[in-house]
């Protein structure tokens, strides 16, 4: 299996990243009705603003919504940065609810990343904000990863 902990972008490698950055989401909103889609393992550069935190597991208002769907039961792994000056974290969530209300299924920041073991087949969505310790009303840029890694069955040798 391989390992979930992707190697990402170190922070100096930011600026560079911020000016690639509006031509990888120009022309689309990052919202609920029209969310970007994530592709594993490939860096997603995007920007979102307001310090809206994730007020016990949920999420407090929305942010720059991104989706991903998986075909099997995984393990998927979110990891975060973000430029100067702003901190980034992400709320995923299960795509059935309403979007940017519902309960939190994991959370993350650029310094803890978000880790959902054995989520089952469907769609869901991440969504990332200001970390409420930005200024209020912060805007930024950010990169994230999403790893996907299929659940393993292990099965029985017969020699317990």
């Amino acid at each position: 299996m391989r390992s979930l902990h992707p190697t990402f972008f170190p922070p100096s490698a930011m600026a560079v990243v911020a000016v690639t950055m509006a031509t990888c989401v120009a022309g689309h909103a990052q919202t609920c009705a029209d969310p970007l889609p994530l592709v594993p393992d490939n860096p997603t550069w995007a920007s979102t603003c307001g310090a809206q935190g994730f007020v016990t597991g949920g999420l407090a208002g929305p942010g720059a919504v991104l989706s991903f769907n998986l075909d099997h039961s995984a393990s998927v792994y979110f990891t975060l940065s973000g430029t100067p000056a702003f901190e980034p974290q992400v709320c995923v969530t299960d795509a059935e609810g309403e979007c940017g209300t519902g309960p939190c299924l994991a959370t993350g920041d650029a310094s803890n990343p978000a880790l959902l073991d054995g989520l089952p087949s469907g769609s869901y969505r991440a969504i990332v904000t200001a970390t409420p310790f930005s200024a209020p009303g912060a805007c930024g840029g950010f990169g994230i990863i999403e790893s996907v890694a299929p659940d393993e069955t292990i099965v029985a040798n017969g020699f317990d």
